[in-house]
């Protein structure tokens, strides 16, 4: 009697065997919804903590001569809780009065309100991933080629079950007393916390499961592709079926995600990831039938030191820049948008119009490497602590930047920039053309870009430009000549104010006659004046034409030919009489005569 005791206590010990079969009850709606019903959950969203306060747990320095810490920080009362050294190798899980993450080959449980070591445990063999309720820490680990998966006693340590898999677990999640589990891919397996009876399993039908994210209400997993949201839907599997989205990303944004990886150990730590991924947060469900609904109908896109608001069609409502230094880590609370920088800074920007609502200085030792917000909920000061960002001036900033990592978002700077009407537009993407330290694709997009625009009400800017000549003893140079004389050309057809384009044809006929003026700015002027001139331009052109129809090298660049050619071609009499006369001359260069005669054909002979 008594070794079948101790025999029972150690298969007690060990945890139920078939959470992780590969053949079981699955996608049962009444099984899924007994399981979310035995949820403990807030009646709002709210910090995990059993303080109930927004916090947030930054990780900094690892430099050759210094520790690494962490920084607990109370966001409410804008202060810090406390610092201690700790060899952090994870991602730190907040539990309820606890806080876990992985120091060496230990899971290590530190006491929330003051930092101090409460129990460690070991990892018997690799890291996966950890996790934290109120009352417990759980982890994956891999012993050989066995996965596992346990739980302990956030207050004492104590391992109170482990249960193995026949392939491959991910990192876990843990909310409301059940765990959540991501298996081989397909399954999303909800495990008893207490326990580690399985409570039922969720398996993809045409996505893969591989992120896993919770809040304090909420449970989203998905993958690269798109997230789904858990509820009693999530037992028909498809995409079509359950509460599902997928938003829409800007291209120059690379490598988008919804949530780390649960399989990718690597994104189990703070990395890269971190400074790359998708903000949103489910607004509340009205009915049961749909795809998921965003808070505000709306989503943002963090990308290392920018934040972009989103539109619920992907149209692009603001921008933020932070200041000098990259953000690591941001979270949409419901609420608010918070962010931590690499020099310890918490913003706290507003999801619907991305107004900076706190910034606040965490007092951090080195560079922040990570943070894991426990904040469910928050948002500090009012909805009108802060005015929103100026659209213009924040995608203006991220153009300017020189950093090269970054050369994909600035053509998407701008080309949202693009897309806003107005002189100050023309102006700052004028700018970027004068920047010597601009990626030259970057300043080819902005011509493009310009010309595309068509905006009469950049013509007067477009004058000012033109204003700016080379001058030696100045040391100035227009850069610009070229890109400025193709945008005033895209012009032509538009309802234009007679005064701007008389002032315009000053600064083109300026150029065109200046010796600055290399052949390809030559080109794009031609061009524009005989867009707008109306025939005003003629007679300097034809004079034009008349200086260097001998030239070796102007009158032998097939641009110019063209160019000169075509702008003259549909002239009158005089014009006609000219091009006649010009052909024919032997000391006109034979590509001129050519393009002559291409662009006026049987006009030159009437």
């Amino acid at each position: 009697m008594i070794r079948l005791l101790v025999f029972a206590v150690v298969l007690a010990a060990c945890g139920p065997k078939s959470v992780f079969v590969l053949s079981a009850d699955e996608n049962n709606r009444f099984a899924l919804d007994q399981t979310l019903a035995k949820r403990k959950l807030p009646d709002q969203p709210s910090p995990v903590n059993t303080a109930r306060q927004p916090r947030v747990f930054a990780v900094s320095g690892g430099g050759k001569a210094q520790a690494k810490m962490i920084t607990a920080y109370d966001l409410a009362s804008s202060h810090v809780m406390w610092q201690t050294d700790a060899d952090v190798q994870s991602r730190v899980v907040v539990g309820g009065d606890f806080i876990v993450e992985l120091e060496g080959k230990q899971l290590v449980a530190r006491d929330q309100a003051r930092g101090t070591v409460r129990w460690k445990a070991d990892v018997d063999g690799g890291f996966v991933g950890a996790a934290a309720d109120r009352e417990r820490a759980y982890l994956v680990w891999k012993d050989g080629n066995t996965f596992w998966i346990g739980a302990y006693d956030g207050s004492s340590g104590k391992r109170m079950w482990k249960v193995d898999a026949p392939g491959k677990l991910g990192a876990p999640a843990a909310q409301g007393g059940l765990v959540y589990v991501p298996f081989l891919d397909q399954w999303l397996a909800i495990i008893d916390g207490a326990t580690g009876e399985p409570m039922t399993r969720i398996r993809g039908v045409d996505e893969q499961i591989a992120m896993l994210r919770t809040t304090s209400r909420e449970v989203y997993y998905g993958s690269r592709l798109g997230v789904f949201r858990l509820d009693s839907r999530s037992a028909l599997g498809s995409r079509a079926q359950s509460t599902y989205t997928t938003v829409k990303i800007p291209a120059q944004l690379e490598h988008p995600i919804y949530g780390t990886d649960a399989y990718d150990v690597v994104q189990q730590n703070y990395t890269a990831f971190d400074r790359s991924h998708i903000l949103y947060a489910a607004a509340p469900a009205v009915v049961e039938n749909g795809p998921m609904k965003l808070v505000g109908d709306g989503y943002a896109m963090h990308y290392f030191r920018y934040v972009f608001g989103f539109g619920g069609k992907g149209e692009l409502r603001w921008a933020y820049a932070n200041p000098r230094v990259e953000l690591i880590a941001t979270e949409h609370t419901g609420a608010s948008i918070l962010g931590v920088s690499t020099t310890g800074e918490v913003v706290a920007l507003d999801p619907a119009t991305g107004a900076l609502r706190s910034r606040k200085a965490m007092g951090t030792t080195g560079q922040v490497l990570g943070a894991t917000f426990d904040a469910d909920g928050y948002s500090p000061g009012g909805a009108d602590a802060g005015a929103p960002p100026e659209t213009i001036e924040a995608l203006m900033s991220i153009a300017r930047d020189h950093d090269a990592r970054f050369d994909r978002v600035k053509e998407y700077a701008v080309s949202e920039l693009a897309k806003l009407p107005g002189p100050t537009v023309t102006t700052e993407l004028l700018t970027v053309l004068s920047d010597t330290r601009a990626p030259q694709h970057l300043k080819n997009l902005v011509v493009d870009l310009l010309v595309a625009r068509k905006d009469p009400a950049s013509l007067p800017v477009l004058t000012q430009q033109l204003e700016l000549h080379a001058d030696y003893i100045a040391k100035t140079d227009n850069d610009a000549v070229g890109p400025i004389a193709k945008t005033v050309a895209g012009l032509a057809g538009l309802a234009l104010d007679p005064k701007q384009v008389e002032a315009v044809m000053v600064g083109l006929l300026y150029h065109l006659e200046a010796p600055s003026s290399g052949v390809p700015e030559l080109v794009q002027l031609i061009g524009a004046l005989h867009a707008i001139g109306g025939g005003k331009e003629r007679a300097r052109l034809d004079s034009h034409l008349l200086l260097y129809r001998a030239d070796d090298e102007l009158a032998a660049d097939p641009g110019w030919c063209k160019a000169i050619a075509t702008a003259l071609a549909d002239g009158g009499p005089e014009e006609r009489e000219l091009l006649r006369q010009v052909a024919a001359d032997p000391r006109t260069r034979a590509p001129l005569a050519d393009a002559i005669r291409e662009a006026a054909g049987t006009m030159i002979n009437q």
